[in-house]
């Protein structure tokens, strides 16, 4: 990476771009909250994502992938990443959010969709899984259990919130495979162009289903706190966040972008505090904490190694992210 770039994105703003992202993320569960109190989930889908299209179509139109050049294996991999990444991962997503808290959302599918990208790319990636990643993988199954706390259920609890969280566990299982199948995706299309294109083909799925919904009845009378939250979930939580992370990776390297996505939690749990005045117990904080703990175990990441890669200066000559080896690191990261 040249002067120039290094000139317009330096290193402090660079890391401030990482953290507005980490809390755009964060924010997701809530802004869905707000959203789904006036518009319909399936109607919320089509809307966010086909904007996001839109957007992401116009900044990289250079980016997208020519449909001439298209192999029958990049169809398939576009299909799948828009009713894995897209599609099913909004449906899961949003009706747990019918069901369940925010903050449940906050911890859940980020904490658990890293260990279903691991799984997956041992069984068809052929990837060794380690020592320390079966521990990640303990401990992070042990703080989701805090956090869910089945034996509500003996105690009579409510099963609805159960179900919710069931769900959240669902979708980040279908954001888990999708995260393996764009890293398969990306060795011949762009970022940009496999992203917009799968989320295209998401929105074209959802578009039947929201249609079932009859939106022309609830969009007139949503308030004006879901439609700003519907603007949030769209620019912040998607185009604006895409964009930022994109940039920090050039920059910054793609394993030490991948540190502050653990930090997604946190700030989810906390503006749902905030926000929703949602609270959780104690026990289903150390669940929390447990649960990023097992990310960073299943990245490979112990504090002294964190601590050390972002004191490293960064290298240059990263790749464009309209290049399709663009690196890009899903860790932790679920934008519902």
């Amino acid at each position: 990476m040249g002067a120039p770039e290094a000139s317009r994105h330096p290193l402090a703003r660079v890391y401030l771009l990482i953290l507005l992202t980490t809390v755009f993320w964060g924010g997701t569960p809530v802004a869905g909250k707000l959203v789904i109190a006036g518009i319909p989930p399936l109607t919320t889908g089509v809307l966010r994502y086909g904007a996001a299209t839109l957007a992401l179509a116009l900044l990289f139109w250079r980016s997208l992938p020519d449909p001439r050049a298209l192999r029958p294996r990049d169809l398939w991999a576009l299909l799948w990443l828009g009713v894995l990444g897209t599609f099913l991962n909004h449906l899961l997503f949003f009706f747990a959010l019918l069901l369940a808290p925010a903050a449940h959302g906050s911890i859940i599918p980020p904490t658990t969709s890293p260990i279903w990208t691991l799984l997956v790319a041992s069984r068809l990636g052929r990837e060794p899984v380690t020592r320390g990643q079966v521990v990640g993988i303990a401990l992070c199954l042990v703080g989701v259990l805090l956090v869910v706390r089945p034996e509500r259920l003996l105690a009579g609890g409510d099963s609805r919130v159960l179900l919710g969280d069931l769900l959240f566990l669902l979708g980040g299982a279908a954001w888990g495979v999708y995260s393996f199948v764009s890293r398969v995706a990306m060795q011949r299309l762009s970022a940009a162009g496999s992203l917009a294109a799968g989320m295209a083909v998401g929105t074209v799925l959802l578009v039947p289903f929201a249609l079932l919904e009859r939106p022309w009845r609830a969009l007139p009378q949503a308030p004006g706190v879901s439609w700003l939250a519907l603007g949030y979930l769209t620019l912040a939580g998607t185009v604006l966040s895409f964009l930022w992370w994109n940039v920090a990776i050039r920059r910054v390297g793609a394993g030490r972008t991948a540190v502050f996505s653990n930090l997604v939690p946190v700030f989810g749990v906390l503006l749902a505090w905030l926000v929703l005045d949602e609270r959780l117990t104690a026990l289903q904080l150390v669940g929390g904490l447990l649960a990023v703990t097992g990310v960073l175990a299943c990245q490979g990441l112990s504090p002294a190694l964190v601590g050390e890669a972002l004191r490293r200066v960064p290298a240059k000559g990263a790749p464009s992210m309209a290049s399709p080896a663009s690196p890009r690191c899903d860790c932790g990261r679920h934008d519902g």
